[in-house]
């Protein structure tokens, strides 16, 4: 048999695995990746000096060496305004729960393995609105006493006075293990005119991201006032005190004729009371939707007649009452 050379030897045993492979060299360098969320090709980074500018989709990849040490990165754009908007540096994601995660600037970044780091921000927009009632006709903002919005993410805003309002378009929010920008939906909750609340909570809403106007629809309603005798029907010319769901009063002249009307009023409970040459007792009015108030007054002409009917019928029931007792 023909004797085997040695490095035949040594590959017969290489096959059969009786001599261990070298070791394969593990890699000098790791890869950082910085994605801004949302896309940002204007934030700016500095990486132990070194300025970073992203790419058209916010991202920056890059090799380092494969190390302990601790480099330092910077984020030097934490605030960009844009046209309509600024956005607002949050929070860096993939850092682990380190407080500098909320901070601009990173210390420990140490490049063992691979990182994926993500810059999250904030961005807020300024929305402008006004008011229209159902018929699309203009509200005053001067009657307006205040206005709440709430957002989906838990955000309250109470305005007074004011046209126009910052609100959050996007934030960030994990999602899949990532993170990703998401809308911000504002409800209305209320808008006050006179002391009542004249919207229906969570109907309307506005999205920042989409939009910079909003015009809300306020339920304004319109009530009609006949004063009329409580005998006899006849118009009575009265005052009419009306009394708002926030306490206050106004004073409204009925008319020779004893009618009044009173249009865009807000949707509530109010208080009527007359003034009158006669008598009429306040009454409650839940004002829902457009209405007629009739109200009698029992006037002094009333007055008169209800006496001397009831005077007639004492007087039949006492003459009838003798009448009896003579014949007895």
């Amino acid at each position: 048999m023909r004797a085997l050379t040695v490095p035949a030897v040594i590959t017969v045993l290489t096959v059969l695995g009786l001599v261990p492979q070298p070791a394969t060299a593990a890699p000098s360098t790791r890869t950082l990746e910085i994605t801004t969320v949302p896309a940002l090709p204007s934030a700016r980074f500095v990486l132990d000096g070194q300025e970073l500018v992203p790419d058209e989709r916010g991202v920056i990849r890059l090799s380092l060496p494969r190390n302990n040490d601790a480099h330092r990165l910077e984020l030097t754009t934490p605030r960009l305004d844009q046209p309509a908007e600024s956005v607002d540096f949050v929070r860096w994601f993939g850092h682990g729960e380190s407080d500098q995660g909320f901070t601009p600037v990173l210390t420990d970044l140490a490049m063992k393995h691979n990182r994926k780091l993500q810059a999250a921000f904030q961005s807020t927009r300024k929305v402008r609105y006004d008011f229209v009632d159902q018929a699309r006709n203009p509200v005053p903002v001067s009657r307006i006493t205040s206005l709440t919005l709430r957002s989906d993410s838990g955000q309250t805003h109470t305005l007074r006075g004011a046209t126009e309002v910052p609100l959050t378009a996007l934030r960030p929010v994990q999602h899949g293990g990532t993170v990703v920008s998401k809308e911000v939906t504002y409800y209305l909750q209320s808008v006050v005119i006179d002391g009542a609340n004249v919207v229906n909570t969570g109907e309307q809403r506005v999205v920042p991201n989409h939009t910079s106007t909003a015009t809300f629809v306020v339920l304004l309603r319109s009530v009609r006032f006949q004063v009329r005798d409580l005998l006899f029907g006849g118009a009575v010319p009265a005052g009419v005190v009306l009394t708002y769901p926030d306490g206050r009063t106004e004073s409204l002249d009925a008319g020779s004729d004893g009618n009044l009307a009173v249009e865009n009023l807000a949707r509530g409970n109010y208080r009527v009371a007359v003034s009158a040459a006669g008598y009429s007792a306040p009454q409650e009015l839940a004002l829902s939707r457009g209405q007629y108030v009739d109200i009698r007054v029992l006037s002094y002409v009333d007055m008169v007649v209800v006496v001397v009917l009831a005077a007639l019928v004492v007087s039949g029931l006492f003459l009838f009452g003798r009448r009896r007792v003579a014949r007895s």
